[in-house]
């Protein structure tokens, strides 16, 4: 069971979902073909496990410092064996693609690929520009999802609040560990003032998606994202429990995804 859950935290399955989520509930809001929708998904979680599964390899040094309890620093994994998952999720990323999704769209999702397993070559050579990276990195599906239905302007929305709204998130991630990361711009400004800018990002992403509010739905949706907002705040500025702060930002994230629909 150690090992199970080991591999479960090394893909990050709550984020991988999330990730899967997006394109699957896009699709099938759009095509009604849950099997379609599906297999267009499928690949996009394989992706979202590869990205994370290099990035705890890539990253097991500095996680000695800053997240010591992960499984590759903790020890509950070996390298090798996250090697091996890693081969083999990638393997599973690129022939899905290939046997599912049309090559016109397959660009999107092999750009990805190529984008989250050179991660590391920003974060050790660019490291300025690591955190509109990831931001970008997770917008692409959306943006993704915005050209294949040109006419709906809602989407290029959700795609911009979602770059937002990452953008504030990885952050808060990278006030937390500038103890092990590779020195930036930000190790230069305050930790207080870099979080007012995290949060003040997300509160402009969450004003954008309110230009897309048409009916109930929509306004108890966006509500409700601006109580996690809060909450999050509350969590980060008021308690210092970090942390929660950010798990509840993934909330948020889910709660979001509504937009897509």
């Amino acid at each position: 069971m150690i090992i199970v859950r080991a591999i479960l935290r090394l893909i990050r399955l709550d984020s991988s979902l999330l990730g899967f989520l997006a394109v699957f509930l896009s699709l099938l809001a759009r095509t009604k073909d849950f099997a379609l929708s599906l297999t267009k998904a499928i690949p996009f979680l394989f992706i979202c496990i590869c990205t994370f599964i290099a990035n705890d390899i890539d990253d097991v040094e500095k996680d000695r410092i800053n997240h010591p309890e992960r499984p590759l620093p903790s020890g509950h994994l070996s390298s090798t064996s996250a090697v091996i998952l890693y081969f083999t999720f990638l393997a599973l990323a690129l022939f899905s693609t290939r046997h599912y999704v049309e090559p016109y769209i397959a660009f999107w999702y092999y750009g990805i690929t190529i984008l989250s397993i050179s991660y590391r070559y920003i974060v050790n050579w660019l490291p300025n520009l690591k955190t509109p990276y990831v931001a970008l990195a997770v917008s692409i599906p959306f943006l993704m999802m915005a050209a294949s239905y040109p006419t709906e302007t809602k989407l290029y929305t959700v795609a911009g609040s979602v770059f937002l709204l990452t953008l504030g998130r990885e952050i808060c991630g990278n006030i937390q560990d500038r103890a092990g990361d590779s020195v930036s711009f930000m190790h230069s400004i305050n930790p207080v003032t870099l979080a007012v800018i995290a949060f003040s990002l997300q509160v402009i992403g969450i004003l954008l998606l309110s230009t897309e509010v048409y009916k109930l739905g929509d306004l108890i949706d966006l509500i409700a994202m601006i109580l996690l907002q809060v909450v999050s705040g509350f969590y980060w500025f008021k308690l210092a429990r970090y942390r929660r702060a950010t798990n509840v930002m993934k909330l948020q994230f889910l709660v979001g995804l509504y937009f897509l629909m």
